[in-house]
């Protein structure tokens, strides 16, 4: 396992460089070079021509996913696709049609128009520059290929709202879940005269919920930052590891570096559609994002209706107010190709828009409205734009602070060795005796860990519980309130609390919307990631190939915290493929190398059984979570263990695998030489290189529905920061993408490649092409 440079070995990075001169003289505003993994470096003297070099390099690659996003955004897929036909709205699989209306809403004109209003200048300046850069790409396609672009599915010409709502939709995420499958019955109210015919379907949100929480138990993203007191040299060392998915999904990633001389010069990963890094480096300081699952990003208040009579009307502070009813049009293709308005009717209190919502634990059916900390809020931009100017940790932190934008957790380290976790926020200005007073029904504060899975029901009568500003906008909390620490030690997170980041001590407790301050017994990520940092910090230091390790040795916490209580049961074993299972699993390494044997009847043991078998597992001890205790098997476990193992070996072998065949047969990319094997596995196993599969079939593995994607290996030498990164899945997903198979190959082998970042090793890179852009 190493870090450092490869010999190129495909033909198209050894070709002649290439440059392209778009209306421009050799003197162009900005220029952008692609180097051999095909990773685009743009230099400008302004935001806005660095926005516009950008947004043409990114949809050189992936302008297919950007124009099918924002239609998603901009609630068109039903006039393109057909009202029933299927897509993602968050995190959630629902109609067109669903999503369209749900969109329409929740990103209305009014609300991106309030948010653009809030950006900075330059941020505005980026963004106009992003989209121009966009269209610029599409208008210079010879006309036949502008036809036959994304197989003929539309491309819309982009405006800045496209980009701010891309930023919008990721604080949309977790109202998604529970509003999404409402819409329509919410917005189909009011034509009724009939209240029999207003009743919630009770299968809405329990539905949309089970799939939320499933795909979820697949997501993650890990990040330890070493200080200068275990790191020689004296300078941090961060490993990123942000997981996203694989394919043209909203929140894949692309690799960019961005330069304006003297004012910026950062490189990383975006989100598609957004118009800087995320996760990323520049000379003085290193970062990566983590999702913030644990956080509470918004609240439902329930609300006193009244819908009879021609009127209706909702109590607010003891008055009784008229409630708006404003009808909104779904412009929808037909079976036949017309296209046809479809009108609903979204009523509108005081605090906005309001959804007719089934019974849930601690939420009765009724009538809602949703306080959620995105509404109007594209400061992420802002945020991100301030952090990539940051010369120091200190200055990562101010940045973070004073533009409360992407609700994450963010963790940082910088050339003098000081390490950072900062909670980025938003969050709503609630204290916890805040939430204990509005409470709907009263009763005590609910524990923070089951705000994670169950929604927050304030009063929706009272005024002092609706957390808006004059504006009608979300409060947000401020400053004091936020989780974050600054020390010269380790700080390590997967996704979990903030109140273990810090390695070695605790951060103190905050309100419960910023999460459990306990680890959950199971939460395998957290615990292997503690145990790991004990390991590799065991002789006070840590080196660049320890960081690495702990990704990539592909350790599976279950199979190493409790396999060996599996096994202690063979004996009993009496047919021959629960027998058959049990000798591969004790000759496994207990590892999801692509190797490994064993790996593979773990999987479908595991995640399809034992891990959902009730009571297995150990109950929960909040006092401390981190020691080994074994499985609970009582005597009735006994029987439907040795069956469920035996039931594993059977599925592999009518699939037409062989016990122990190894993890990279079944789990490998597909490229124009041949399958590529991989490595890495669930995140209910508990792996921190998560890779999270389909479901297993005949042919293998159908693809990463979410997992390691981006890795960045930043630290300082010298003073002069060095970055070894991979972008496993490439930047275009297109198979015959001879840079994708590269980094797959890479990914493989378990190595990075040296970042070019400094003049000497610019002047020794083999750039692809050279575009120089005039505007």
């Amino acid at each position: 396992m190493k870090a450092g440079t490869r010999k190129l070995g495909i033909s198209v990075l050894t070709a002649a460089l290439v440059s392209t001169c778009l209306g421009a003289a050799a003197a162009a505003p900005l220029e952008i070079r692609w180097t051999k993994y095909g990773v685009p470096q743009v230099t400008a003297r302004n935001h806005e021509d660095l926005g516009f070099g950008y947004g043409y390099a990114m949809a050189q690659d992936r302008i297919c996913g950007l124009a099918d996003h924002v239609l998603s955004l901009r609630g068109e897929r039903s006039r393109w696709y057909g009202a029933e036909g299927r897509t993602m709205a968050g995190f959630l699989t629902t109609s067109n049609l669903s999503s369209d209306l749900f969109f329409r809403v929740q990103l209305s004109d009014d609300l991106v128009k309030a948010a653009i209003g809030e950006l900075k200048p330059e941020t505005r300046d980026l963004t106009r520059g992003f989209v121009a850069g966009i269209n610029r790409y599409v208008e210079t396609l010879p006309a036949s290929q502008r036809k036959a672009l994304c197989a003929g599915k539309p491309v819309p010409t982009f405006v800045e709202a496209d980009i701010v709502r891309v930023m919008m939709s990721i604080g949309n995420t977790g109202k998604a879940r529970y509003l999404v499958p409402a819409a329509e019955l919410s917005g189909s109210v009011w034509k009724n005269t009939d209240a029999a015919s207003r009743t919630v379907p009770r299968d809405a949100d329990p539905v949309a919920l089970a799939e939320y929480a499933k795909l979820r138990k697949g997501m993650g993203s890990n990040a330890w930052v070493y200080g200068g007191d275990v790191v020689a040299g004296g300078g941090a060392m961060l490993m990123g590891n942000p997981h996203s998915g694989w394919d043209d999904h909203w929140l894949s990633m692309h690799q960019v570096r961005l330069t304006i001389p003297g004012k910026i010069d950062a490189a990383g990963v975006a989100f598609l559609g957004l118009p800087f890094p995320l996760v990323g480096f520049n000379k003085d300081v290193a970062w990566s994002i983590l999702q913030a699952a644990t956080i509470t990003w918004h609240v439902q208040q329930i609300m006193d209706v009244d819908e009879s009579g021609p009127q209706p009307t909702y109590v607010m502070d003891g008055v009784r107010k008229p409630l708006q009813i404003r009808p909104l049009t779904i412009a929808a293709r037909e079976a036949d190709g017309r296209v046809s308005g479809r009108t609903f009717h979204m009523a509108y209190s005081a605090l906005g828009p309001i959804y007719k919502l089934p019974a849930l634990p601690g939420r009765p059916e009724g009538w809602y409205a949703v306080t959620d900390v995105g509404d109007g809020n594209a400061r992420g931009l802002d945020q991100f734009l301030a952090i990539a100017r940051a010369s120091s940790v200190a200055e990562f932190k101010a940045a973070v602070e004073s533009n409360r934008g992407l609700g994450a957790h963010l963790v940082a380290g910088d050339r003098n060795g000081d390490v950072a976790y900062v909670e980025a926020g938003p969050a709503l200005d609630l204290t916890d005796r805040q939430i204990e007073s509005c409470l709907h029904g009263g009763g005590k504060l609910p524990d923070a860990f089951s705000t994670m899975f169950h929604p927050i029901v304030l009063d929706g009568s009272r005024s002092e519980c609706a957390v808006r500003r004059p504006d009608g906008l979300p409060r947000i909390a401020p400053t004091s309130s936020y989780p974050s620490a600054i020390t010269r030690g380790i700080i390590h997170n997967t996704n979990n609390s903030y109140k273990f980041s810090v390695y070695g001590r605790e951060i103190a407790d905050h309100g419960i919307l910023f999460g459990n301050p306990e680890v959950p017994e199971y939460n395998p990520r957290a615990v292997m990631s503690a145990r790991r940092m004990q390991e590799i910090g065991k002789d006070g230091m840590v080196t660049p190939d320890e960081a690495m390790q702990v990704v990539f040795d592909n350790r599976n916490f279950a199979a190493e915290e409790w396999l060996g209580d599996i096994l202690a049961l063979c004996g009993d074993a009496a047919s021959e493929d629960a027998r058959a299972g049990c000798a591969v699993l004790k000759a496994w390494d207990r590892k999801n190398d692509a190797d490994s044997r064993g790996a593979l009847l773990f999987h479908q043991l595991w995640n399809g059984k034992l891990g959902r078998m009730k009571g297995l597992l150990p109950t929960a001890n909040r006092v401390d979570p981190f020691p080994r205790r074994g499985l609970s098997i009582g005597p009735e476990m006994r029987a439907p263990i040795l069956d469920a193992i035996a039931a594993s070996v059977g599925e592999l072998r009518a699939l037409g695998y062989a016990p122990d065949q190894p993890w990279g047969s079944a789990f490998f990319a597909a490229t124009p030489g041949g399958n590529i094997p991989l490595h890495g596995g669930s995140i209910q196993q508990g792996l921190l290189n998560v890779e999270e599969v389909l479901p297993l079939t005949a042919s293998g593995f159908p693809g990463v529905q979410f997992g390691t994607a981006y890795l960045q290996l930043v630290r300082w030498e010298q003073g002069k920061v060095v970055a070894d990164v991979l972008l496993a899945h490439g930047q275009n997903p297109a198979a015959e993408s001879e840079a994708r198979t590269e980094q797959l190959r890479m990914f493989s082998e378990k190595t990075l490649y040296r970042y070019p970042f400094h003049k000497r090793e610019l002047d020794r890179e083999r750039f692809t092409k050279v575009v120089r852009l005039k505007r």
